[in-house]
């Protein structure tokens, strides 16, 4: 279990996901997990990444602290939401939802990301970066709240997108914020699954370890990576992540 939480951590971190997207499939798949307790155990390693990843991205300076705060506002009530929501869904539309809110992400990048990522400039300067207006950062965390508690996948998969169609920063940054905005939030997911008693504790202790380490790993990492490959790298992650879903029902 370490090993997979430190693998899913560090590539969650290299593209500012944090792991959850991965750690929920390969719960539901490897280890039969139910669709509840798979996103509250997973949501353990998305908060140990992501403040893991947080505190290797704010050392580097590459944090939109502002935006990251507007993003957690958001992302609160947003949480709750979500937390009531996921009580009412069923397993197969719990994966049906999420294998086709991943697929539509991923298509958007490859076919809509090289114009968008055309004339960012990667070496720009936090501070010269025009931010995104309050009222889209507030709505973009009330979403990312309640994807995170819904599906136990911390709420990257909607950040990620977000900033690098509606916002300025470079790619590494926007892998930064996003990791500091989910850090924020998830904790509020994770809070609400406790007190649902959709938590495996005895895979807690081993995803919490992965979780740091990996997230540690993958913030410098991901500083090697140029920023097409980096975009690449989200979208394949989400189309694996969406067959994972798939194949569950076919796998016994």
């Amino acid at each position: 279990m370490f090993a997979v939480g430190a693998a899913a951590s560090t590539f969650g971190s290299m593209v500012g996901l944090g792991g959850g997207f991965v750690m929920v499939p390969a719960l539901r798949l490897l280890y039969g997990l139910s669709p509840a307790v798979a996103a509250g155990t997973s949501l353990i390693l998305v908060v140990a990444n992501s403040a893991s990843g947080s505190f290797a991205y704010l050392r580097q300076k590459r944090v939109d602290v502002r935006l990251g705060l507007l993003i957690a506002a958001g992302g609160f009530p947003g949480s709750i939401l979500g937390a009531i929501a996921v009580a009412k869904v069923s397993g197969f539309v719990f994966d049906t939802l999420l294998g086709v809110l991943l697929i539509a992400l991923a298509l958007d990048i490859v076919i809509n990301n090289e114009k968008r990522m055309h004339g960012r400039d990667e070496a720009i300067h936090l501070s010269a970066t025009g931010s995104m207006p309050v009222w889209r950062a507030l709505l973009t965390g009330l979403f990312v709240g309640f994807v995170s508690s819904l599906f136990g996948i911390g709420g990257g998969v909607i950040v990620v997108p977000v900033l690098l169609y509606f916002s300025n920063l470079p790619a590494h940054a926007i892998s930064a914020t996003s990791h500091f905005a989910i850090v924020l939030t998830s904790p509020v997911g994770l809070l609400a699954h406790i007190r649902q008693h959709d938590i495996n504790i005895s895979y807690g202790v081993p995803l919490v370890l992965g979780g740091i380490a990996g997230g540690q790993l993958g913030a410098k990492l991901s500083l090697r990576l140029k920023s097409p490959l980096l975009i690449k790298l989200v979208a394949a992650a989400l189309i694996i992540a969406a067959a994972f879903l798939v194949l569950r029902h076919f796998i016994k």
